[in-house]
């Protein structure tokens, strides 16, 4: 009987480790976990990947391969000759472990700046980053990055970059329009055909969701406080947004984040839990 193909569910590498201290375990352990909840990949900050070797050899052992690899930067401010050296370690690694994608966090604008400057240098080296990731066969990202100073923290701010970087696409996070004070699903659709890579990151209002060290609450442009949650388990709308990227014939993989999870395990078996539901849904 034919079984239709899901899209790739990853888990982010630092949950593993984050979860891992919290359950007295090893990363290997925890990775192991991940693989029996159903994710198949892992969405990596670059600098846990120094050990290539060691590195890719503990993925491969759990089952689990690299999706995407993330870095920050400080394009519109350092010298160019620093960042690009920085953006070819990010795709040589990218490439060494098999993403597909990378996500550039691409710097900050300070009150002080000049704001048309400083952004038009960022442009600048987000160009010369897709033009460079041709060769690898990568695709380079941006997101909606949940900071003020982030001159693509908000839809506009991002189609601004989509339509003056050329090869740049969209990961699409579906929490972090909740910070500006956007609905994500409204953004999405100003945003969908860049869309190349999704976060599914869910926001609670709900305080019992603080970590023991009540440190992982986040302020939204409001003031109002947003908590880590499950998929699916906040406000923000999961399951509608996930419907719509599917229905829309999106088929890449998604990514479960949430940073700060006063249960790092839990949270991700109820993540994969319920994204796997509804593909079950949609696409039988």
């Amino acid at each position: 009987m034919y079984a239709p193909k899901f899209p790739q569910l990853n888990i982010f590498l630092e949950h593993i480790f984050e979860g891992a201290e919290q359950q007295g375990i090893s990363p290997e352990k925890m990775l192991a976990y991940a693989r029996e909840a159903g994710y198949e990949g892992l969405e990596c900050d670059l600098w846990r990947l120094a050990q290539r070797a060691e590195t890719k050899a503990l993925f491969d052992s759990c089952g689990l391969s690299a999706a995407s690899v993330y870095n920050r930067y400080d394009m519109g401010h350092e010298a160019e000759s620093i960042t690009r050296d920085k953006i070819k370690e990010h795709l040589d690694t990218a490439a060494y472990f098999g993403a597909k994608k990378v996500l550039s966090v691409a710097g900050f604008i300070a009150p002080d700046d000049n704001f048309e400057a400083v952004r038009g240098k960022m442009a600048e080296s987000l160009g010369f980053m897709c033009e460079e990731a041709k060769q690898y066969g990568i695709t380079v990202t941006l997101e909606d990055f949940d900071d003020e100073a982030a001159p693509y923290s908000d839809a506009d701010g991002l189609l601004w970059f989509m339509e003056n970087v050329n090869g740049l696409k969209f990961t699409f996070d579906t929490g972090n329009f909740a910070y500006s004070l956007e609905n994500a699903e409204e953004a999405y659709l100003k945003l969908r055909k860049y869309v190349a890579h999704v976060h599914l990151k869910d926001r609670s209002r709900d305080s019992s969701r603080k970590n023991a060290a009540d440190t992982n609450g986040k302020s939204d442009l409001s003031g109002k406080i947003m908590y880590p949650c499950e998929a699916c388990g906040g406000y923000i709308g999961i399951e509608g947004i996930v419907k719509k990227l599917l229905e829309d014939g999106y088929r890449d993989s998604f990514s479960v984040e949430h940073f700060g999870a006063a249960d790092q395990l839990l949270y991700m078996r109820r993540s994969a839990e319920n994204l796997l539901n509804i593909f079950k849904e949609c696409l039988k």
